[in-house]
């Protein structure tokens, strides 16, 4: 009675869309963490399909502010990983290429899943032959 068909009780007066929730809010990091990984293989049955090891491409960015870490735009080739290897371990390999830049300084990220774990293997992010992985100065603190 008074309300627009379709319209659940309790709706009245509430903006179209989810329950609560303005557009734009949390729903929408959630909806890109969720794109990225929700297309991913499991870790153990990428592993099992994918048991030679493989090339990966770090591409580290042209920075002045950064030339002591040698980010002087060139492609650092990482041969002969395996799919248990960690990002964490990843960055290691790069402390070499990288005029000794602490791991821990380091942000690793592709463009179909953005910034990587640490934690994580390259076979939970299902790394083929060739991947291009994206190097930077991780930013520590908030606004500036």
């Amino acid at each position: 009675p008074g309300m627009p068909p379709g319209m659940p009780p309790g709706m009245m007066g509430m903006p179209p869309g989810a329950p609560g929730m303005m557009p734009g809010m949390a729903a929408e990091s959630d909806a890109k963490r969720a794109k990225a990984e929700a297309n991913l293989y499991p870790e153990h049955t990428w592993a099992a399909n994918h048991p030679n090891p493989i090339t990966v491409k770090v591409l580290v960015p042209k920075e002045e502010a950064n030339s002591k870490f040698n980010f002087n735009g060139q492609t650092v080739m990482l041969n002969s990983i395996t799919t248990k290897c960690t990002i964490k371990e990843l960055k290691d390999k790069l402390t070499n290429y990288l005029g000794g830049l602490p791991a821990n300084k380091m942000k690793l990220s592709t463009v179909k899943i953005g910034v990587l774990k640490d934690n994580m293997s390259i076979a939970y992010y299902n790394f083929l032959e060739g991947e291009n992985v994206m190097v930077g100065m991780k930013e520590r603190g908030g606004r500036k």
